[in-house]
């Protein structure tokens, strides 16, 4: 567990994220969280300080909000803990959180096979599931769920994108094999996707559905289109998000579990729609 002081632990884990250092956890009741908080409805930035928001430690008057920090709330009151926010790109998360410079991914981050070869995984603090992201228009004239024929005269031939290193950008892959879309180079943030969207570089990006209602909120010349999910295979209908620890960090994996035990499925869909909400504002 964490042994150093505070303050000089913080310096070192900052130092860390520039790639001249790394660090270990501060003391047995202090947790770093590391987060893209660019993710919105999981996790954004704000220069406002609020009830539902937590201090970024490596960006000076900037705070985290958003459902992940909500969930980072109720593990540091049910666990006794000060929890830190470290905001990371998306793509070193792994890495810093195997280097020791965070203790938790808490960051709408999909266990799969390719992860669970570096790291292990709480379970799940959400169920979702994915969507397209496409002009209003186009939305509005396919409101139904989507079958497996109506994507095929949709998607053929059209060019479909994503954020990298993501499940969303993966399941372009179904999408291109089995009705006929292309597979745009995945880009650096669902945001740059959606501005490509509503730009008409791309037809459609792929999204988690919290996460395109809260794109939607911002930007009323988008829509969404629902899929059925079983149509997208095993690994895809399924969509949850959790909780990414060191493998060797069994103590933490099994008290982010107990706290999950307690979190209904009510209040994490009642905490997603606030935080959707928010998002928006």
């Amino acid at each position: 567990m964490k042994k150093n002081l505070l303050g000089l632990t913080l310096s070192l884990c900052i130092l860390a994220v520039s790639g001249m250092s790394s660090c270990t956890q501060t003391n047995e009741n202090t947790i770093i969280i590391g987060l893209e908080c660019n993710y919105a409805p999981f996790n954004w930035t704000t220069p406002t300080s609020s009830e539902h928001t937590l201090p970024i430690a490596n960006s000076a008057g900037n705070y985290a909000d958003g459902y992940d920090i909500n969930f980072a709330k109720k593990l540091s009151s049910a666990l006794n803990v000060e929890v830190q926010v470290m905001k990371l790109e998306w793509t070193s998360l792994i890495s810093n959180l195997n280097t020791n410079v965070i203790d938790c991914i808490i960051a709408g981050m999909t266990d799969n096979e390719e992860r669970r070869q570096s790291i292990s995984f709480s379970e799940e603090y959400y169920r979702s599931e994915l969507v397209l992201v496409v002009k209003k228009d186009i939305a509005d004239s396919h409101q139904n769920i989507m079958e497996a024929t109506d994507l095929s005269t949709l998607l053929n031939g059209k060019y479909i994108e994503s954020q990298m290193s993501t499940v969303t950008d993966d399941v372009i892959d179904t999408l291109s094999t089995n009705y006929g879309a292309n597979h745009s180079t995945p880009v650096d943030s669902f945001a740059h996707a959606a501005n490509d969207v509503k730009q008409g570089l791309v037809f459609a990006m792929t999204a988690e559905y919290p996460v395109a209602q809260s794109i939607v909120n911002s930007n009323t010349d988008l829509g969404i289109i629902r899929m059925n999910q079983e149509i997208l295979g095993v690994d895809l209908s399924s969509l949850g998000v959790s909780i990414g620890v060191r493998k060797d960090d069994t103590e933490l994996q099994t008290k982010l579990n107990s706290v999950l035990a307690d979190y209904s499925s009510e209040d994490r869909f009642a905490d997603m729609t606030a935080a959707i909400s928010r998002s928006g504002e």
